[in-house]
């Protein structure tokens, strides 16, 4: 019959005791070897085979010290007796030593493919190496055990850094290697779709697991997070004029080039994200259009014009070629008046966002009909009605 659990556990205890003792006291060594063999040969034969001659693999690494073969054991270290195992009857007689089935090598060569492979969906291969080794010692069934090492190793610790990160803060969403591999691939797929694809690092090196690492251990961003700033720093990228990206830099102070890693620094909230980048287009795109503002009504008009939404500059284009022909003509009475009207006090009136801006203008529309006659060609109804996009 095959071994129970906690014969399985007994052995293993034996024999771990067997190990500590080899040195320090051999004979010791050797009674716990030998009663973790008498488990396995008691429990079954053919089946338990291989425990057997794993238990009789440990008396023979002790068989040479002194004090085996009736040599004086060292006087100074008591001899402890491991306790007699007798839940399953019969006495201690000991197999004959055969070495590892046929049997017994087939399940150590599929154990070790099945892990290698593993290890290869991983990343971390190089650790194969040590699978044979681990596989002879605790036996092909014990892949938790064998697993429970590899984890131990600096290499899986720097490869899965990022899961080990969250645990160390108690955070079991990503619940094990498996998940983490798939946190990975969505991640690579989000800067793939933004046209990113070497920002993380070249596929499969260890600088795009540790750039993962920092995302996830470091900033704690969610996929969906990770796309939504990612796509706000890409809008702004992908506004070609040289004028948004102007505004950007004069605004914020925030240098294009370094726009991703911005946007993945996770100071920087989500919301605050979508308003500059709304802001930088309104700011770049009035400037083509013939108008100077400043970042604060750009952001005013950006969130007018967005709302929760991104916008995009092509989408607003309209509305600004109104604004700069309403304050062209208005600016004009000013200039003669010795006024001045700016552009940001036209577009505040034009869009009804300021009861101030929108007097100013309406006065100096009112006297332009009376010193020039007519009426204005522009209106503002079609900027009144809110946003168009």
């Amino acid at each position: 019959m095959a071994l129970t659990k906690a014969q399985r556990e007994r052995i293993n205890e034996r024999l771990g005791m067997a190990r500590a003792l080899a040195e320090t006291n051999p004979v010791a060594a050797q009674n716990y070897a030998q009663a973790a063999a008498n488990i396995a040969a008691r429990s079954g034969t053919a089946q338990n085979q291989a425990a057997v001659n794993r238990a009789m693999n440990e008396i023979r690494s002790v068989n040479t010290a002194p004090g085996f073969y009736g040599d004086p054991a060292p006087t100074a270290t008591p001899t402890p007796t491991p306790e007699t195992d007798t839940d399953t009857g019969g006495g201690d007689t000991t197999p004959a030593d055969t070495g590892p089935s046929q049997e017994e090598l087939n399940a150590r060569r599929n154990a070790v493919d099945m892990l290698a492979d593993r290890l290869a969906q991983w990343g971390i291969s190089g650790l194969s190496g040590m699978l044979n080794d681990l596989v002879v010692e605790f036996g092909p069934e014990s892949v938790s055990t064998i697993m429970a090492r590899v984890r131990q190793t600096d290499q899986y610790k720097q490869r899965f850094k990022g899961l080990l990160d969250l645990r160390g803060r108690g955070i079991m969403d990503i619940p094990d290697e498996g998940s983490y591999l798939r946190l990975e691939r969505d991640y690579r797929q989000v800067f793939r779709e933004a046209g990113l694809r070497d920002y993380l690092g070249t596929p499969g090196s260890q600088s795009e697991y540790d750039a993962i690492a920092r995302i996830v251990g470091d900033f704690s961003l969610s996929v969906n997070e990770v796309r939504d700033r990612v796509t706000d720093a890409q809008r702004v990228v992908a506004e070609t004029p040289q004028e948004v990206r102007d505004s950007l830099q004069r605004f914020y102070g925030i240098d294009p080039t370094l726009l991703t890693q911005y946007v993945l620094d996770p100071d920087n909230t989500t919301t605050e994200i979508q308003r500059r980048a709304n802001a930088a287009i309104v700011g770049g795109y009035a400037e083509r259009a013939g108008l100077e503002f400043g970042a604060g009504v750009s952001e005013r008009i950006g969130e007018f014009l967005g709302g929760e939404r991104d916008i995009r500059g092509t989408q607003i284009e309209p509305q600004l070629t109104e604004i700069a022909d309403i304050q062209r003509s208005t600016q004009r009475l000013a200039e003669i008046e010795q006024g001045e009207l700016s552009a940001e006090t036209s577009a505040l009136s034009a869009l009804n966002l300021d009861e101030g801006a929108r007097r100013r203008v309406r006065t100096l529309q009112s006297r332009e009909r009376a010193r020039f006659g007519g009426r204005s060609a522009i209106t503002t109804g079609s900027l009144s009605e809110g946003p168009g996009i």
